[in-house]
């Protein structure tokens, strides 16, 4: 546990150190993730789907805000959705107005979600969005994760059948296209019952997160993840979706665990040094619980100073090292390394002299 620990400081320490390197190699990571993944999903216009547009698209991201990067990828998907037919492009268009209306109504802050929600996908691993919105953000980011849900949900919908959307048709035949797009939408049951367990599982973990109880947010991380896991069992059985469970627990287990580590980054603490801390002023009085962090100090550094002890001898000066190393060193947080060295008399400098007559 001491290793891990110090390993997370030592994490901490560089972000700290240099965050504003960190920071744009992130946004540059998460924006090149996600627009690769739509050009796998929705790469119908070849000129914009090419890798290196990807990484210039991706770059621009990392010097602008999150938000930013979020409508700029949803500008993108309604792009690469025209290219495949208007009609996909509009019921995008819509879909796109409506994540304008509630994401920047409710939740303007966690564009994050937003962004990596093509990656969480494509890795299986969706649950992780809701745990992570309910631990670092809070309950309107469920709004956030469902919106994420039904884009990711229309996107693949979208590509699963783009032969069927992408042909030409008549003025009859377009109104046939749209009833079908919409239709690939609300009909959707797998969708809305994981959008559901994904908006729940938001809620409950804030809740639980905030709750003046020991070790909150790993008890949340464990509750989150089972109600999600229990909302799309109950309705993969009600709706004969066709949910595979095998995939659903091994996604919903490694989310728990990355899920964990955040924890462990962010919310560690030693609640076996709780304090109940009382104080007043000229209109409380104050009962407050003080949990300290878990933090590791730095490690004592020994120094080994030769000294005159025994002789300048070569037997005696060793002996006098040897007895210097044995002594414990005392541990000090600022403290460096250093030799003393010696001068005879006839050696010292002009400086040193100063008594001499």
């Amino acid at each position: 546990m001491t290793t891990l620990l110090e390993i997370r400081d030592t994490i901490i320490k560089f972000v700290g150190k240099y965050e504003a390197f960190v920071t744009p190699v992130c946004k540059f990571l998460a924006a090149l993730s996600a627009i690769l993944i739509i050009n796998g999903r929705i790469g119908y216009e070849s000129t914009l789907a090419s890798p290196l547009l990807a990484v210039i698209f991706a770059l621009f991201c990392a010097l602008i805000p999150m938000n930013i990067t979020a409508i700029l990828l949803l500008l993108y998907i309604l792009v690469q959705l025209y290219s495949l037919a208007l009609e996909a492009a509009a019921v995008g268009l819509v879909l796109v107005l409506i994540v304008f209306l509630m994401y920047f109504r409710f939740s303007p802050k966690d564009s994050v979600l937003l962004v990596l929600t093509p990656l969480c996908s494509a890795m299986g691993i969706p649950y992780l969005l809701p745990l992570t919105a309910g631990l670092l953000f809070g309950p309107a980011s469920a709004v956030t994760v469902a919106i994420g849900t039904v884009l990711t949900a229309f996107i693949r919908f979208v590509s699963e059948n783009e032969t069927t959307i992408g042909q030409k048709a008549e003025e009859l035949e377009m109104l046939t296209k749209f009833r079908y797009l919409i239709d690939g939408v609300i009909r959707n049951r797998s969708m809305m019952i994981m959008a559901l367990a994904f908006a729940l599982a938001v809620l409950v973990v804030t809740v639980i997160r905030r709750l003046r109880i020991m070790h909150a947010w790993s008890i949340a991380v464990a509750v989150g993840s089972l109600v999600q896991l229990l909302v799309l069992l109950v309705g993969d059985v009600r709706e004969n979706t066709n949910l595979s469970i095998g995939a659903v627990f091994l996604g919903v287990i490694f989310s728990a665990l990355i899920a964990e580590i955040i924890v462990f980054f962010l919310f560690n603490l030693d609640y076996a040094r709780t304090e109940d801390v009382q104080f007043e002023d000229d209109d409380y009085y104050y009962y407050v619980k003080a949990v300290p962090k878990v933090t590791m100090s730095a490690p004592a550094r020994r120094v080994k100073k030769i000294s005159s002890s025994g002789g300048f001898g070569r037997k005696g000066g060793r002996r006098g090292a040897r007895q210097e190393a044995e002594e414990p060193a005392e541990p000090d947080f600022y403290q460096e390394d250093y030799t003393e060295e010696f001068y005879g008399d006839e050696d010292l400098p002009d400086e040193y002299n100063m008594y001499d007559s």
